[in-house]
């Protein structure tokens, strides 16, 4: 049950920080944790599709405890399938997220962006189409 609504806090906190506006429903991609310092880490992209030759995706980490308290300088490691991102490693603000942005490069295909942190990664999807 705790672990449950810690999760909702999570995600509300996600909501939050991203500045999506009521009425939105904000799509975590991948939610992972306790770490073996007690953070969970969450990421997100937003456009989840982008097209070779023009456009972005944004993005964002979250880094909270297990008590939904958001984590400030903490860093977190960032790859990625396809593409280039903006930053490779991120530091956390004082809401516990951080973003950056990924670029397509030539290639199509399913960007896997992968984010780590002490022991646990979380890893969200990226389209690159022509």
């Amino acid at each position: 049950m705790k672990l449950n609504m810690t999760i909702k806090k999570i995600i509300s906190l996600l909501v939050i920080a991203g500045g999506i506006s009521w009425g939105c429903q904000a799509v975590v991609e991948d939610l992972t944790g306790p770490s073996s310092l007690g953070n969970n880490l969450g990421i997100v992209s937003q456009p989840n599709t982008i097209s070779i030759g023009g456009g972005s995706t944004t993005i964002s980490v979250t880094v909270f405890t297990v008590d939904s308290i958001p984590v400030e300088g903490a860093t977190v490691t960032l790859t990625s399938t396809l593409g280039t991102l903006g930053a490779a490693s991120l530091t956390t603000n004082a809401g516990g997220g951080a973003t950056t942005t990924l670029t397509p490069g030539t290639i199509s295909g399913l960007a896997y962006v992968t984010a780590s942190i002490d022991n646990i990664t979380a890893v969200t999807a990226v389209s690159i189409i022509n």
